[in-house]
Parts: C-alpha cells; structure tokens; sequence
C-alpha cells in the first residue's frame, strides 16, 4: 500500500488560511485609501455602528465605520448622495466579505456642502421658516436661561461668563450635547423639543434658549445647518437665540431662529440687560419720580400758604357775610326783574283785548241785535229771503224761530 503524498498534503489550504491570507494581501495593498461612490443602504444599529454600501455603475463594496469615528462625519448621510470614503480594504473573515473598513466620510465634489447648504436653505424658505412675521421677541428679563451647546466646550464658559457678570439674578438650566457628528444634529433638536416640553411653571422652563457652539470649520459646524435642527427651532414656543461659531459663520439655524448672535459671548450679551445699565435706569426713574413728587409737594405747599394768608381764611364769618349780602341782592334784582316782565306782558295782553273784543260775535246781541240765519248760515241781506222761507232769530238769551211773509214794501236794489 502506499503512503499519502505529504507534498500534496501541505499544499491544501484551509479556508480560514486563505481567508487570512487574501485579508493580508488586501490590508498591505489597500490600506489608508480614499474611494469616491454612491452611498447605498445606510444603516445606524443600536451599537452606534453604522454599516452601508458605497457602489458605482460598475462595482460595490461593503462598508462599516464605528462608532467612536462618527463624531467626524458633519453631516447626514443618506442613500444616493456622493461621497469620499477614507479607511482601510479588509476581509470579514466570518463570510469572507471585502469590505472597507471607514475612518472618515465627507461628501464628494466640490462645493459639495455650500450646494447642500443652498439647497436646504431654498426648501426651508419655501416652507416659511425664514419668515420674520414667525419669529418671536426675547423677554426684557429672563429669570431662566436654556442653554443647548456642549458640556466641556468653551463657548459654555463664555456665555456663563457674561451672564454672571451682566444679569447675576437670571438661572441657567444647561442641556448639554455633543455639537458634532452623527450624534450632533438629533441630539439638538431633541435637546430643544424637551425644553419646550416642560410645563409652564416648571423650575426649569426657561423664557429663552441659546443654541449654538463656538467657532469651528464649515464640517465642525454642520450639524447646525441640518434639517432636523432647524424644524425643532421652527417648531419651539420659546424664543431661541442661535449662537453658531464666529460672526462670519451662518449657518441654517442661525436663519430660523428667532434671534442671531454672531458669537456665543454674544448671545449672552442679547439674552440679558446689563446689570449697570438696569441700575442708571432705574436711578433715573427715580430722580424722575422724586423730582415731581417734590414739585407737587412744594406748589401744594404754597397753595396751602396762599389759602392761610387770604382774608377768606382769617375771617370766615366776614366772607360768609359778603356772600350772604351778593346773594340778597340777586335775589332783588331778580324780583324786579321778574316784576318789569309781568307788566310788559300784561300790558301787551290789554293791547291785544280791544281787538279780540271788536270781533265778538256776541259783542252786537249784547247792544240788542239779533242775528238772523236761515239753514244755519247768517243772513246779512233782505233780498235773499223769499216770502214763506223758514228763518231763526238768534238773541244773546236763546233762539226763536220765525217766517218771512210777504212784503208791500220792494227791498232796496243795495
């Protein structure tokens, strides 16, 4: 019988053999590489791991970056966009993959991230957000002050600063959260949604919000020009104040919120009043006040020494008298007045009786006449009475009825 071939033998590899071996050619030939392709299938598990495909139209290759590297990417990635991988070529020897093991990302092209900014920046104008008429005043006097921005930053520092210096009185509730990478842009808007959400009355429900960092690069800033922060400052019911790296930064946030400080110092600087400019207020205010309170006290004053001087005051009685003596002599007046005007009318009244007494239609009955009427209406002329008419003679004691007979005598032609 004869042995194996020990040769043949050795030159069988196991897979875990080849597999290590393929992973050492591709990490000594591909290490420390930049790839440009289409990010595809992007996903975040629970761990903070993000795994995703990066393809052309060509080839794909499987990509994953850990978490602690994800605080420098300064933006969000999502399906379909372009960008530049740096990392390392590997084997995942468990199934054998290739895949690139991702220390940085950024968006590919160039302008990439101003064309990203210009774009957001025209759909948020066209949703209203940029709208003045949404934008709410600053309180004159915030007793509580929110602050969303990094714990360990110096911009903390800064503003914490100012505020002590300027307005001690005011409390400040500080959210703190990382202000860059993946983390960074939920972290924020979730940092303002539950300042909002603390009931009014609530210890820590601040009357204003500073939102923002210190300065940075265009990629350390970013996470202030994302969507989803700029809808959580849009959608907040307390005025926010964006305070995002140096004067010459602007940034999205800085273009929703109610207020932009060029800085963080300054932020703190529009949040409160100065403590010495209250004080020369207030100063004022009171000379003010003092200055009238002293001239009305001094013109009553002199009032009340006028009064004390006059006669009116030192001999009461006397006044009392001259009033009583003014008023008996209108009282006169008055009757003779009224005296004068009731002989004028009564005379007038007799002017008036004369004629009233000559048109008395009782005035002739009373001398003797009578007043003669046929069918109710007076007759004034003999010649409109006819032979048998029946009259009635009207005397100032009664009435007599009466017959016209005929007469020898002609009437007269008047």
């Amino acid at each position: 019988m004869r042995p194996p071939d020990e040769t043949k033998d050795r030159s069988i590899l196991s897979v875990s053999d080849l597999i290590g071996g393929l992973t050492r050619v591709v990490e000594d030939a591909y290490s420390d590489v930049w790839v440009e392709g289409e990010l595809s299938n992007f996903s975040r598990a629970a761990s903070g791991h993000c795994y995703f495909t990066l393809k052309d139209g060509d080839a794909q290759i499987s990509c994953v970056m850990w978490r602690h590297l994800t605080k420098y990417v300064f933006f969000e990635p999502q399906d379909g966009i372009q960008v530049q991988l740096h990392g390392d070529a590997s084997i995942y020897e468990r199934r054998g993959d290739l895949q690139l093991m991702v220390q940085s990302m950024r968006r590919a092209g160039k302008g990439a991230l101003q064309e990203a900014f210009e774009e957001l920046k025209r759909q948020l104008d066209e949703d209203g957000l940029f709208d003045d008429a949404r934008k709410q005043p600053l309180p004159t006097f915030p007793e509580t002050i929110g602050i969303v921005t990094s714990g360990q930053g110096a911009a903390l520092h800064d503003i914490l600063s100012i505020l002590e210096r300027r307005f001690p009185a005011a409390r400040v509730v500080l959210c703190p959260v990382p202000v860059q990478g993946l983390d960074a842009p939920r972290a924020i808007a979730d940092a303002i949604a539950r300042f909002n959400d603390l009931h009014d009355g609530h210890a820590h429900r601040p009357e204003v919000l500073i939102v923002g960092r210190g300065g940075g690069s265009t990629e350390d800033l970013w996470s202030f020009n994302e969507e989803v922060v700029a809808r959580a400052i849009a959608a907040s019911d307390l005025p926010i104040i964006s305070a995002v790296g140096h004067e010459t930064d602007v940034s999205i946030a800085d273009l929703v919120a109610d207020t932009r400080a060029a800085t963080p110092s300054m932020a703190a600087e529009i949040a409160v009043p100065e403590r010495r400019d209250l004080q020369m207020q207030v100063q004022a205010l009171y000379d003010r006040l003092h200055e009238r309170v002293t001239g009305l006290m001094r013109e009553r004053r002199q009032r009340v020494e006028y009064l004390v001087g006059s006669r009116a005051f030192h001999a009461p009685i006397h006044r009392l008298n001259q009033h009583r003596q003014a008023i008996d002599h209108l009282s006169d007046r008055l009757g003779r007045a009224g005296d004068r005007l009731v002989e004028r009318h009564r005379t007038r009244l007799e002017r008036l009786r004369s004629p009233l007494q000559a048109l008395d239609p009782e005035g002739p009955l009373r001398r003797g006449y009578a007043l003669i009427e046929r069918e109710g209406a007076p007759v004034r002329r003999a010649r409109t009475l006819d032979a048998g008419d029946d009259v009635v003679l009207r005397f100032l004691d009664a009435d007599r009825p009466a017959r016209i007979t005929p007469s020898t005598t002609p009437p007269p032609d008047t």
